[in-house]
C-alpha cells in the first residue's frame, strides 16, 4: 500500500514535506511486508492488527518517533496524522504518554503502536528506511501471530470433554470458566459474569456490558441470561416457567448498564439467553412467536451452538487447561 498516493484525510502540525514523504514511506513498506508475512501464516489476515481498516498517527519527539494506529472509528477513507513534538518541554515521551494525548483528541479505545529511533528516517536513505521498515515488519508480527495462536488456539480437549465440562459444571462455573472467555474470545470487547453472590436484580444479569464493535466504528451493547440444563415446554407448569424466563429477558432489556470507556448508561440491544442444555422443540416453537425474538432482541445459544462455536473458533489455550483439570478433579 503506497501510502504517499492513497487517498487520505490528512492533518496535525508537521510541516516538512520530506519527512512526510519518508513517514509515508516507511509505512508503505511496514504494511506491504507485514501483510506478506501475515499471509504465510494461513491466519487472516483481518484478524492482525493492521488487517482491519485503521486511521494512523505519527508523533516525532527530539529522540523517538512513534507510530500508532488504530481500527475505531476508522472508514473506507484513512486518517493520516502528523504530529511534532520536538518543540514540547522534554527530550521524548513514551508511546503510552503520546497515546494518552491522542485518545484524548480523537476519542479512540484500542491501538497498536512502536516506536523507532527518530535518526533512523531523518538521516537515511530511502533504501535504509525500507530495509528497517520490513525487519520491524517480521519481528512485530512474529510477536502479533504468537498472541493470535494463544488467542484462536485450536480445540486440543475433545467434545466429549467439553460436554462432560457443561454437563457437571454449576451454572457459575458454566459461566465464568467457559461462556465468558468464549464470548471475548470471538470478538466481544467485554463481557463481564456476575456471580448468584453478586445478582442484585430480580431479573439476574449473568452477564453484563458485553460490548461488540460494528464495521462503522459504533457499538452493540448486549447482556446474557444463563440457565443451566434445558428449556421444556410439553406442560402448563414449564410454558410458565419459559414465560417468566422471557419476562426476565424483557426486564433486563430496560436496565441501563454503566459504560466506563464512554462514561454513559446505556441499555442492551439484544439479550443473549445461554443455555447449557437443549431447548426443546416445544419451547422453540413459544420463543419464536413471542415478539422479543420476532424484534431479534433475544438471541438463543444453546449446548450445540456452544460445542460448533468451540469446534469452529477453538478456545484459548488457558481455558482448555482449565477445563481439563476441572474434569479431573470431579471424576
Amino acid at each position: 500500500m503506497d501510502f504517499n498516493s492513497i487517498l487520505h484525510l490528512s492533518g496535525g502540525n508537521l510541516n516538512e514535506p520530506t519527512l512526510r514523504k519518508k513517514i509515508n514511506l516507511f509505512l508503505s513498506k511496514y504494511y506491504d511486508k507485514y501483510k506478506e508475512s501475515a499471509i504465510k501464516t494461513n491466519i487472516p489476515f483481518s484478524n492482525f492488527s493492521i488487517g482491519k481498516p485503521c486511521n494512523y498517527y505519527f508523533v516525532i519527539d527530539r529522540i523517538k518517533s512513534h507510530f500508532i494506529y488504530s481500527s475505531d472509528f476508522a472508514g473506507a477513507m484513512k486518517e493520516i496524522i502528523y504530529v511534532d513534538f520536538r518543540s514540547q518541554n522534554g527530550e521524548n515521551f513514551s508511546i503510552d504518554e503520546i497515546t494518552t494525548f491522542l485518545r484524548s483528541q480523537k476519542g479512540f479505545v484500542n491501538w497498536h503502536g512502536f516506536s523507532i529511533d527518530s535518526n533512523l528516517l531523518l538521516n537515511k536513505t530511502e533504501e535504509d528506511i525500507t530495509k528497517f521498515a520490513e525487519e520491524n515488519a517480521e519481528q512485530n508480527i512474529q510477536q502479533e501471530f504468537q498472541d493470535l495462536i494463544k488467542q484462536h488456539q485450536p480445540l486440543f480437549i475433545s467434545i466429549e470433554q467439553l460436554e462432560k465440562f457443561i454437563r457437571i459444571a454449576t451454572e457459575d462455573e458454566f459461566t465464568q470458566i467457559l461462556v465468558v472467555p468464549l464470548l471475548r474470545h470471538l470478538g466481544f470487547n467485554t463481557a463481564e459474569a456476575k456471580g448468584h453472590k453478586d445478582k442484585s436484580l430480580e431479573f439476574g444479569q449473568d452477564i453484563q456490558r458485553m460490548k461488540l464493535q460494528i464495521p462503522t466504528g459504533h457499538f452493540l451493547y448486549f447482556s446474557g441470561q444463563v440457565k443451566r440444563g434445558d428449556i421444556k415446554a410439553n406442560s402448563n407448569k414449564l410454558l410458565e416457567n419459559v414465560n417468566h424466563i422471557l419476562n426476565q429477558t424483557s426486564s433486563q432489556l430496560e436496565w441501563e448498564m454503566p459504560d466506563t470507556e464512554s462514561n454513559s448508561l446505556v441499555k442492551p440491544d439484544h439479550i443473549l439467553l445461554i443455555v447449557s442444555g437443549d431447548i426443546t422443540e416445544g419451547a422453540k416453537q413459544f420463543i419464536f412467536r413471542h415478539d422479543l425474538f420476532k424484534r431479534k432482541r433475544v438471541l438463543l445459544w444453546e449446548k450445540e451452538t456452544i460445542l460448533r462455536l468451540c469446534r469452529e473458533k477453538g478456545l484459548p489455550e488457558q481455558v482448555q487447561k482449565i477445563i481439563l483439570e476441572y474434569n479431573k478433579n470431579n471424576n
